[in-house]
């Protein structure tokens, strides 16, 4: 999607530098992650290859381990073949559509609507930890993973066939990359303008924004990347009543003379969310450890929490900074939720529980005419790429709207 969007708002001139690689450096992840077990077993996650991931599982957990996880990555890729031209690159699609699939014999055997994705587990894993390692990839979509729904498998399919990527510098040279582009193209990017109410005309179609200091922004369209519960706030709506995903406290550390540390490494438990630390390759000093609301610090205050509990964890799994890490910044749930209204502070949005939650959620054409819903808690769901493909869908739906406006007759 990010590809997509510099290739085409990208100038002509042969000298500009109009993809996105030409805009930051993208280099691969390998390993993708790093898994470490409760009984002390490690798991490095290869990037983008079937063989060196079969080798991988089978070197850690054991023989087989490997052929039973690429057959939840293979379901994960039924899922995505019906989905992606049914929902994902349709914009405007919804619960017909889905309902569609449903009734055809290949979409009913992707989708699995009476499945969980432990269900197909326990079909093909005969080790915990595999168990483990999926409930992961459960929470990070948003779900529980007791009721984590089987068309999940379609994000361990999209990480293991597209690959996983950083950009050198940090994710930030995105968002100064986009914005550059944004303000070359001759819009203008308002920071600090805190929106309070959407306006709408007497037929239901958006006519303005207005901020915070009472100022009023006329607008024909409104694209809003906010939770679902904060647009309904905006245009005067009650929230729907809907479960959310939990949330995290961050610790951000400096830590002098680091150990040798992969991108990401994920601490598992059998009984809760995983403990998450990230390292920069150009700062492998500067770590940011994400700690699950499970651990009752969820809803502690920044100054009350005691980070030495996490040094201690860390220390107890074979990462013994402690003496040599210190705290530069500490944020909590009611910190995420006083900065972008997500209710509890959730990490990932409302909780993908079931195959609507997972597939219908928010739809990007609102009711109101004019109005745009993009984000985590819209379609087609959470994270950095998803969240641009729901932008996509946005500015495909905008410009079908002028199209067909430009052909009537007047």
């Amino acid at each position: 999607a990010y590809r997509d969007l510099f290739i085409k708002t990208g100038s002509r001139k042969k000298s500009a530098a109009a993809t996105l690689e030409e805009q930051v450096d993208l280099q691969p992840l390998d390993p993708v992650r790093r898994y470490l077990f409760p009984d002390g077993t490690r798991l490095d996650l290869p990037n983008s290859s079937r063989g060196r991931l079969v080798a991988a599982f089978d070197d850690a957990l054991g023989s087989g381990a490997g052929a039973a996880w690429l057959r939840v990555v293979d379901h994960g890729s039924e899922v995505w073949d019906a989905i992606r031209p049914a929902l994902v690159e349709a914009p405007g699609a919804g619960g017909a559509e889905v309902a569609r699939l449903l009734r055809s014999r290949q979409g009913l055997r992707a989708l699995t609507p009476l499945r969980s994705l432990r269900g197909l587990a326990r079909h093909w894993f005969t080790d915990p930890r595999q168990v483990l390692v999926l409930d992961d990839y459960a929470r990070q979509a948003g779900a529980d993973p007791r009721r984590a729904p089987a068309v999940l498998a379609a994000r361990l399919y999209i990480e293991q066939v597209f690959g996983s990527w950083r950009i050198a510098g940090g994710m930030h040279t995105l968002a100064d990359a986009l914005g550059r582009r944004v303000v070359d193209r001759g819009a203008e990017i308002r920071y600090g303008a805190q929106v309070t109410r959407i306006e709408r005309s007497t037929s239901g179609a958006v006519t303005a924004v207005v901020l915070a200091d009472g100022e009023r922004i006329a607008a024909d369209v409104v694209v809003a990347a906010v939770d679902q519960a904060v647009l309904a706030r905006l245009l005067g709506r009650r929230p729907a009543q809907t479960s959310y995903s939990p949330s995290v406290v961050t610790l951000c550390l400096a830590v002098s003379d680091p150990p040798a540390m992969p991108h990401e490494t994920v601490l598992l438990n059998a009984d809760r969310a995983a403990v998450r630390i990230h390292v920069a390759a150009e700062q492998p000093a500067a770590w940011t450890v994400h700690v699950p609301a499970d651990s009752g610090a969820a809803d502690t205050p920044a100054a009350a929490f005691q980070p030495s509990a996490v040094l201690d964890l860390l220390a107890a799994r074979g990462i013994d900074v402690r003496g040599r890490a210190r705290v530069l910044h500490t944020l909590t749930a009611a910190d995420r939720e006083a900065a972008t209204g997500v209710p509890g502070g959730s990490a990932y949005g409302p909780a993908a529980n079931s195959l609507r939650a997972a597939l219908l959620r928010s739809p990007i054409a609102q009711p109101e005419s004019g109005l745009f819903h993009v984000g985590a808690s819209a379609r087609p769901g959470a994270g950095l790429s998803f969240a641009a493909l729901s932008g996509w869908q946005a500015a495909e739906l905008v410009n079908g709207e002028r199209k067909r406006q430009r052909s009537e007759p007047r």
